[in-house]
């Protein structure tokens, strides 16, 4: 079960897969808005480690 504890002793390579397998409602917009951060910053961390 993932809640927030557990995500906080989770790894990098964790979070990324978790972050990329959820989707939020179409209804939600700020979890739409969160969804776009989150997708954005792993972006910047991939450009990063290049």
């Amino acid at each position: 079960m993932t809640n927030p504890v557990t995500v906080r002793y989770m790894s990098r390579s964790e979070i990324e897969s978790l972050m990329y397998s959820l989707t939020a409602a179409t209804n939600n917009e700020q979890a739409q808005l969160f969804e776009a951060i989150a997708r954005r910053l792993l972006e910047i961390i991939e450009e990063d480690n290049r």
